[in-house]
């Protein structure tokens, strides 16, 4: 055959004696296909030196999205809150409506489910999902660190952090820039005793890359600046007055700045006369109880609309399965400053 005469799907099914559309869901590691037969037609088009067609294999991947397919073009969205989407927390609802929108573009229909307890249930979802042809997946903010799927026969993003077995691709927010970006801010107004609250779970989920990243904020501003120890708090019955009587911040930084500024109520302690406070990761829009608020906020419709993306450009590909570390997807979403209650502007 002619150096000159671009190797085609065709060409690879006549050489292995099957058909073109099985050429076509063998590169794609389409898992209707046993592993070996892809495995062999893929070293096939290897040998005879294959090379896809950019825009070819996008006009195909568009009329897949756009053409009557069944139920293959079936996002399944799983996550593990017990309400309904109108009730998740703001930050999550937003999330979803940015997956919503995107996929829409995309061409693929949405399904919300939430994900079983049991094994027994996660197997039953695993074989529903793929019978009905389900291949693409995304998980979003899961408070279980692991599920056992088959994960082959899908392309996987997983939204959030705490979920990590197995490793799969991911979007989550760039932890270090948020909380930076809110430190910085305040030390440019002239806070110095710039403190920092979170809750427990949420270090745990996140792996404390918050916290890390406040440890270094302190250590690299002055180095006369006073060390104050940060505040970790369970969900019932906290507060801060002891802390902040003992470590006398001049400035917080808590994800939830509303319940922190309900209990000073009854103190001395004022927001923002005698004391600062900023919030970080919150929901830029949607969120009633932390839109006036001061501090980072975080687009989530736009940690959606990425995660889509990327699903899309896997299944496009034909990845399945977990990655392996140099494989892996790690998309970060960045955040903004947001003026507004709780500090105090110019020099102190």
């Amino acid at each position: 055959m002619s150096e000159n005469l671009r190797i085609t799907m065709k060409d690879i099914a006549r050489e292995a004696g099957v058909s073109v559309s099985t050429v076509s869901l063998a590169l794609r590691n389409d898992p209707r296909l046993k592993a070996v037969t892809c495995e062999e037609i893929q070293k096939l088009a290897d040998a005879l030196g294959y090379q896809r067609d950019p825009a070819l294999s996008a006009l195909v991947a568009y009329r897949g999205r756009t053409q009557p397919t069944g139920n293959y073009g079936v996002l399944a969205v799983l996550h593990d809150w017990d309400r309904r989407e109108e009730c998740l927390p703001p930050a999550l609802f937003e999330t979803i409506q940015g997956i919503r929108e995107q996929a829409k573009m995309e061409g693929f229909q949405v399904e919300l489910i939430r994900l079983p307890t049991d094994a027994a249930g996660l197997r039953t979802l695993n074989r529903n999902l793929f019978y009905r042809g389900v291949r693409g997946i995304l998980l979003v903010s899961v408070r279980q660190s692991h599920l056992v799927m088959d994960w082959k026969n899908f392309a996987c993003v997983s939204i959030g952090e705490y979920f990590n077995r197995p490793n799969l691709h991911r979007v989550s927010q760039n932890h270090e820039e948020v909380l930076e970006k809110v430190y910085r801010r305040l030390w440019d107004l002239g806070y110095r005793r710039i403190g920092y609250c979170n809750l427990r779970v949420s270090e745990e989920r996140k792996h404390y890359r918050f916290a890390g990243t406040y440890y270094k904020c302190t250590q690299l501003n002055d180095e006369d600046q006073h060390h104050v120890s940060p505040f970790f708090f369970d969900e019932e019955d906290w507060s801060p007055l002891a802390w902040l009587e003992r470590e006398r911040p001049d400035a917080v930084m808590c994800s939830i700045p509303h319940e922190f500024l309900k209990r000073l109520a009854g103190s001395r302690f004022r927001v923002p006369e005698n004391l600062g406070l900023a919030g970080f990761s919150m929901a830029h829009a949607g969120d009633p109880y932390t839109e006036k608020f001061a501090g980072s906020v975080m687009n989530h419709r736009q940690m959606g609309t990425a995660a889509v993306r990327l699903l899309q450009n896997l299944l496009h590909h034909g990845f399945r399965g977990v990655p392996s570390e140099l494989e892996q997807y790690d998309i970060r979403v960045g955040s903004a400053w947001r003026d507004g209650f709780g500090v105090m502007e110019g020099d102190r």
